[in-house]
């Protein structure tokens, strides 16, 4: 069942303060990226990758706030199911004794062994990765010599100790066969550890020590309860197909953290980590007036660049506690104080270029051209390089390649009423 955003946050469900889309307020956008519908339907906003598999899948405005993206980061995936048919699998000793596989034991086919020579018990597969963000089950069936009577299972990393609770590290049995199962949960730091299933003493994080002994292993399979979920690519509700994407994998912006939709007051948004960003593939060089709104809360990085490798172009960066408006090298307006939950709007009309923070007019230069650039918008960092990524939550970005001054305070008020800006 998908609880929806809205729901949780006992909270209705609106377009806007007047019933209106933005692109209904302030039609004719030559770019608009949301995690709401900025059209008044219910158009694709984010195409969404998930840690467990890298399964990918398209949302609308709706499977957004529905749970619906939740929903598919945080299906149980398998991530590993052993198979000692022909080999040990990749599964191999921690640091003692030795493993091997056999083909049939004490009535099961196809399984491991692992016989300890003395010291600590563990074994490993480097193969297999566990992320500290998401939460696991692993179950297992085992055989084991009297020696591990009394014992603990447990999972190394930053999961040992995974519970105090007995019910949660099941007491070793030896004898017969068994089957265990741990519940891994989200860890305590970032980053990932390779599968290590080892005997503990008791229920703390010490390893388990023994003299020579045996435990039989099949049927090990680690299943991912939870996730994050990254974004491949954001859509642009434009119209005019300039969708804003990013292929790497390792520079994808976060929409589900550990399980959990980010979000920023309360509304979704897309967390920028220092290294992540996204490109539209299109140069936004209008002529002359234009329109740029942002609704983000960034601490460093450029959020907006259209520049080349000199000053043509547009940006706006997070300079400490400034924000930065630049334009062609003519054009310089700093808003200080600015590094908050803010609607950033910079327009040019005629020659005047103006900033505005959360609807109110912040400073004005005079500038003498349009924009000139052949540089592809990005969002996130510098256009023709990879410096000043992005460090913090963005949640809109809309762009106009003609004059819309007579729609800017409209479109203001539409969206500080939806991300409750004040």
């Amino acid at each position: 069942m998908h609880v929806s955003l809205d729901s949780a946050l006992g909270r209705q469900r609106r377009l806007n303060s007047v019933g209106e889309s933005v692109l209904q307020i302030a039609p004719s956008a030559a770019a608009a990226y949301s995690l709401r519908s900025l059209t008044g339907g219910d158009p694709k906003v984010v195409r969404v990758r998930r840690s467990s598999n890298d399964a990918e899948q398209d949302f609308t405005a709706s499977g957004v706030s529905s749970g619906a993206l939740t929903s598919f980061v945080n299906e149980d995936v398998i991530t590993e199911q052993s198979d000692f048919t022909s080999g040990v699998d990749g599964y191999a000793k921690d640091s003692h004794g030795t493993v091997t596989r056999e083909a049939s034991f004490e009535g099961e086919s196809d399984v491991i062994k692992y016989n300890i020579d003395g010291g600590r018990f563990a074994i490993r597969n480097a193969s297999v990765l566990l992320d500290y963000s998401s939460s696991y089950q692993i179950t297992f069936e085992y055989y084991a010599d009297s020696e591990y009577n009394n014992k603990f299972w447990g999972i190394e990393g930053a999961f040992a100790n995974i519970a105090a609770a007995s019910s949660n590290t099941p007491t070793v049995v030896s004898g017969a066969w068994n089957t265990a199962t741990l519940n891994v949960p989200s860890g305590r730091t970032a980053g990932t550890t390779s599968l290590k299933i080892r005997i503990q003493d008791d229920t703390s994080a010490s390893y388990g020590t023994t003299t020579q002994a045996n435990v039989r292993f099949k049927n090990i399979v680690v299943t991912q309860l939870t996730g994050s979920g990254f974004v491949e690519t954001w859509y642009d509700q434009s119209g005019n197909s300039k969708d804003a994407v990013q292929e790497t994998a390792g520079s994808q912006p976060k929409i589900v953290n550990a399980g959990s939709l980010v979000v920023l007051s309360g509304v979704p948004a897309l967390s920028f980590d220092g290294s992540s960003f996204v490109a539209t593939g299109f140069a936004f060089s209008p002529s002359g007036d234009f329109l740029a709104v942002t609704v983000s809360k960034i601490s460093t990085g450029n959020l907006l660049d259209t520049r080349d490798g000199g000053n043509d172009g547009l940006f706006i960066q997070q300079g400490g506690s400034d924000v930065k408006y630049r334009y062609n090298g003519d054009g310089s307006i700093d808003v200080s104080g600015n590094n908050q939950h803010t609607i950033s709007t910079v327009e040019l009309n005629g020659t005047t270029l103006t900033a505005y923070k959360d609807g109110s007019s912040a400073g004005t230069d005079t500038v003498t051209a349009g924009l000139s650039t052949t540089e592809a918008l990005s969002i996130g960092k510098v256009a023709f390089s990879s410096a000043n990524t992005v460090s913090g939550s963005v949640q809109e970005i809309i762009l106009y390649d003609t004059d819309k001054s007579a729609n800017r305070a409209a479109l203001e008020t539409n969206i500080i009423s939806h991300y409750g800006i004040s």
